[in-house]
């Protein structure tokens, strides 16, 4: 059930992204800058009083998806103005134009962030992947360092793993855990649990290196293009272990005899 709502929350986003990339220019830029942030955590100011923190990111993205992202900001002259709400606190998302740039700021009280969008890196929607990589550049330096200053001084501490991003958390998981901490991470809680379990990149590198440093079993290297590289893993780690139960046990009776 958790992975299912998990999966509804990154597709109501990525619809959302899909009708950001419609619109053309920098009303474009601005539009994925907004959903970036929205996904982040922040709240249109005309939503606030119909969505609350017990709500859930999937009601958020449909209650903005019924209506045209535009509409959640206004224009002046060739610059954008959207104002949010983080913790019930007023947050303004700013487009400043700049030649065939946009300058997108996020602020709160005297604390702001601020990252250069090019119309010319923008690339077409059918290459999702340097938007990922756009979306986890943006996270990182705007919208989470915003809602972390907000957090700290509205709760009094930063939000914890499972407050950021997906994007943020599925990149901190490639920087380098060994397997055994991902199963810690695994049992802390279900969100955690299915972010790991379903990272299928993250289980073909670890399957990978598994069969780097042992001799590959019979017909193991037939199923290297496997789709589930998680089972494959556990499959390397069963066979050594039967292999190595066999190499004691022949030791054993060689000294016997």
């Amino acid at each position: 059930m958790m992975a299912t709502v998990e999966k509804n929350s990154l597709s109501e986003f990525s619809s959302l992204l899909s009708n950001a990339l419609t619109s053309l220019g920098h009303e474009r830029l601005f539009n994925i800058a907004f959903v970036f942030t929205v996904e982040t955590g922040f709240i249109p100011t005309s939503l606030a009083e119909k969505f609350n923190s017990t709500n859930s990111n999937i009601k958020l993205a449909r209650m903005i998806k019924s209506q045209p992202l535009n509409s959640f900001w206004y224009k002046n002259n060739d610059n954008f103005y959207a104002e949010l709400k983080m913790s019930n606190q007023l947050c303004f998302l700013i487009g400043v134009s700049i030649g065939d740039s946009l300058i997108i700021t996020l602020s709160h009280s005297n604390l702001s962030k601020c990252i250069n969008f090019e119309t010319d890196k923008i690339i077409p929607s059918e290459n999702m992947e340097n938007l990922f990589d756009l979306s986890i550049k943006y996270k990182n330096l705007v919208s989470v360092p915003i809602k972390c200053a907000v957090l700290e001084i509205t709760v009094g501490q930063y939000p914890s793993l499972c407050g950021l991003p997906e994007e943020l958390v599925t990149y901190i998981l490639k920087t380098g855990l060994k397997p055994i901490e991902f199963y810690s991470l695994m049992r802390s809680c279900k969100k955690m649990y299915h972010l790991v379990t379903n990272n299928r990149l993250l289980w073909k590198k670890f399957a990978i290196q598994e069969l780097s440093v042992i001799p590959v079993p019979l017909g193991l290297r037939d199923t290297i293009s496997i789709s589930d590289y998680r089972l494959m893993y556990y499959d390397i780690l069963r066979k050594r272990a039967i292999r190595n139960k066999e190499m004691e046990e022949a030791s054993k009776n060689d000294w016997l005899l």
